[in-house]
């Protein structure tokens, strides 16, 4: 195994990402920084929503609304590909968004963002703000892609909120397989497979045949939160996920250079271990 300095925190690991293609670049020039070797591996492909004309509706209703929740990076990039032109951000409208990347994106789009959860990344630490504490009769839109996790609408019904939802965007399983990565995989070629969603993960196991899904189940797994990893557990993989210390890109890259140093240093030690038995 490579001496792994501070320099170069995950010297020459073989890395697959596996995030869309046009939101994959990040993270592989985070690995490719920290020394590693990042390949590309989408399994889900973003498309325009199945109703067009419904989303659209709907955005011409947006000064209707007092809160707008942006739930990924996806739905802001959406709404400003299906939103009538020219377009303006009705000024009373207060934004809140998912996840450091999602409030980046608002901002490059000149769109501030007003709730962000002070501690986390996802939609049980928006809940938990001062704001969403206080919503009764509140008119709250919630910009996502079909389907996904059903938490937010529920949660703020129930709070009193009259919350729309609008479908921005969908996401698909490519129609690749894991012939590729497999072959690379079994050469050697692959240390580790990260997964950013449990949609993404299910479509990875999915997307293998019975033959390749034994050597999946065998390869090291980093996903993005705890739900992902009891996924990945009662999908069989072999070993324990390494878990992102945040809901990030960095807090991806923080528990695989954490995992990877822990790898080192049990290789090291297991050669010690070899040399005074000799």
């Amino acid at each position: 195994m490579p001496t792994v300095s501070p320099a170069q925190t995950l010297a020459q690991l073989r890395v697959v990402v596996t995030r869309p293609a046009h939101q994959a670049a990040h993270l592989c020039d985070l690995i490719e920084q920290a020394g590693g070797i990042a390949t590309r591996h989408p399994v889900i492909e973003i498309a325009a929503p199945s109703n067009i004309q419904a989303a659209q509706e709907k955005l011409g209703r947006l000064k209707n609304f007092s809160i707008a929740i942006f739930t990924s990076v996806n739905a802001v990039e959406w709404l400003f590909k299906l939103a009538p032109q020219p377009f303006i951000w009705p000024a009373n409208l207060q934004v809140a968004a998912i996840g450091k990347r999602t409030a980046s994106a608002l901002k490059s789009h000149r769109i501030d963002v007003n709730i962000i959860p002070a501690d986390g990344f996802n939609s049980e630490s928006l809940l938990q703000t001062e704001v969403m504490s206080s919503i009764s009769n509140r008119q709250i839109a919630i910009f996502k892609g079909e389907g996904g996790r059903a938490l937010l609408t529920p949660a703020l019904t129930q709070l009193g909120a009259s919350v729309e939802e609008i479908d921005l965007y969908q996401r698909k399983r490519p129609n690749d397989g894991l012939r590729n990565i497999q072959q690379a995989g079994k050469s050697g070629n692959i240390d580790l497979i990260i997964v950013t969603s449990n949609e993404g993960l299910q479509n990875l196991f999915e997307m293998a045949t019975e033959n390749e899904r034994e050597w999946l189940r065998s390869t090291p797994l980093a996903v993005i939160s705890e739900r992902s990893a009891q996924l990945a557990r009662s999908l069989g993989f072999d070993h324990e996920p390494i878990v992102a210390s945040e809901a990030s890109d960095e807090g991806l890259l923080a528990s695989i250079e954490q995992w990877y140093a822990d790898r080192f240093r049990r290789g090291v030690q297991q050669g010690s271990d070899h040399d005074a038995g000799k």
